[in-house]
């Protein structure tokens, strides 16, 4: 039976509170359109009216009213006994449908701590700065259409990998749109529906929604600040799953990174129980810890059971939607051929100047070590300062967030409310193939101080609510 969470819901819904309006009939367009989207699956069963009350702090009349216009619609069957189920796909257009999500536009996105991204590096503005007329003319050279990537950014890439002691070819490297869609390629191209995939937990919630659009059988593995649940690892590795997908570096959501002896481990258990391995690396270069970069673990196993991800996203700019994957070159052409009917090759734009960029790259890791750890600090002394003991969390070694548990505080109701107060956060079961850790919060500690306080305060006035009613 496809039941639908109460954290899963809040987690797709996003920011659908205005301030005009039925909050009843914004939330019946809002999960409206996630069935028009598919996000939320005909057949599948929706929560109790109470549970979905409580994960997104509203009453539960005013979900009540919500499901009643969505059944009206045509949209849900409801039967005592058995619940809210899907029924029919909502329509994609028409007056009605059209009328109804006009009304419900986005609260102002004020304090946005979703997303862990950071400002424009220096390196990168000053670069565009000095661009010329006659150097943007020469990138327009030839059809302009590249599926595997522009061959001197793939030389560039090949150079970066050799550098950290990583022998490579450019015939081993594919230029991609950020490290998302390299995840979401190796999933297509690797992944079959039903095929298990080993996943740690929590994880990275872009690889588990490319993984759950192939109908992956997801099989979580448990992750801490420590490192890897070594035991449940080698369990899940003897049923021969598809692949295993995992941080060893700057693992997100965490912020961790395995020590030597658990890289070893790792390394042995694939030596032992050979399992296609997808190495995220798209944090690699963001220590907390140290100014350098570790080794990919790729260079201690099979070569051609290993796709390594990177990208320049996290040193220079996320508007620079350069990213890359790192495989044998068989792997590599039929991600290719992926690739070239998704969108026939990145912006040769942004390619050209990924390859200026990946020439100051030692000079781009100093900067961002010294911003992200001097971030860190005046986020952990505005944290001890006003949460007073009742937030656990350890060091992140690499990243930019920290994964924050709150005992006792619903996550995901708190959230919820704290849209309210134009605070958008991201909960703990959303980085959980099985929705777990629902008393944990990732924030990013890479914004203002003045906005991080705002954020703790709104936190902290929020839980201390809660706990009083």
């Amino acid at each position: 039976m496809n039941r639908i969470s109460p954290a899963r819901i809040s987690r797709l819904i996003g920011s659908w509170r205005t301030s005009e309006g039925k909050v009843s009939q914004q939330l019946s367009v809002s999960i409206g359109r996630l069935i028009a989207a598919r996000e939320l699956p005909v057949g599948g069963l929706l929560p109790s009216e109470r549970a979905l009350a409580s994960a997104l702090a509203v009453s539960r009349g005013t979900v009540v009213a919500a499901y009643t216009s969505l059944r009206d619609a045509g949209l849900l069957d409801s039967r005592h006994g058995s619940g809210h189920r899907i029924t029919a796909s909502a329509p994609a257009s028409g007056v009605a449908h059209t009328r109804l999500v006009g009304e419900v536009l986005a609260l102002p996105r004020d304090i946005d701590m979703t997303s862990g991204a950071l400002p424009p590096s220096p390196i990168l503005t000053e670069m565009l700065a000095a661009l010329r007329g006659v150097d943007l003319a020469s990138i327009a050279a030839g059809l302009g259409y590249d599926a595997s990537g522009l061959p001197a950014l793939r030389w560039a890439v090949a150079r970066y990998y050799t550098d950290l002691g990583l022998a490579t070819h450019p015939d081993s490297i594919l230029i991609t749109s950020g490290a998302q869609q390299a995840v979401w390629l190796l999933a297509n191209a690797l992944v079959d529906a039903s095929d298990a995939v080993v996943v740690e937990d929590p994880v990275y919630r872009g690889s588990l929604e490319a993984f759950r659009r192939r109908n992956a059988r997801i099989i979580p593995v448990g992750a801490s600040a420590h490192g890897l649940d070594m035991e449940l690892l080698e369990k899940a590795l003897k049923n021969r799953p598809k692949l295993l997908y995992v941080f060893p570096e700057a693992h997100n959501p965490t912020g961790r990174s395995l020590d030597d002896a658990s890289r070893r481990d790792l390394i042995s258990l694939l030596d032992r129980y050979p399992t296609f391995l997808i190495e995220d690396g798209a944090q690699n270069e963001l220590s907390t810890v140290a100014g350098t970069t570790p080794r990919p673990i790729a260079g201690k196993i099979d070569p051609d059971n290993v796709a390594t991800i990177g990208t320049l996203s996290k040193l220079f700019w996320g508007g620079i939607r350069i990213g890359w994957i790192r495989a044998a070159p068989p792997v590599i052409k039929r991600l290719v051929s992926f690739k070239a009917v998704n969108d026939l090759g990145c912006s040769m734009f942004d390619q050209h100047l990924a390859v200026g960029l990946l020439e100051n790259i030692r000079e781009a890791r100093a900067y961002r070590h010294q911003e992200i750890v001097g971030h860190l600090k005046a986020a952990e002394d505005a944290i001890a300062e006003r949460a007073l003991g009742r937030w656990h969390w350890t060091r992140p070694s690499g990243g930019t967030a920290m994964w924050i548990h709150m005992p006792g505080v619903d996550a995901v109701a708190l959230c919820q409310e704290a849209q309210r107060h134009r605070l958008f956060l991201s909960a703990g079961p959303g980085y959980s193939a099985h929705e777990n850790f629902g008393d944990f919060v990732r924030l990013p500690f890479v914004r203002p101080l003045e906005t991080m306080q705002f954020a703790i305060d709104t936190i902290c006035n929020l839980t201390n609510r809660r706990s009083a009613g």
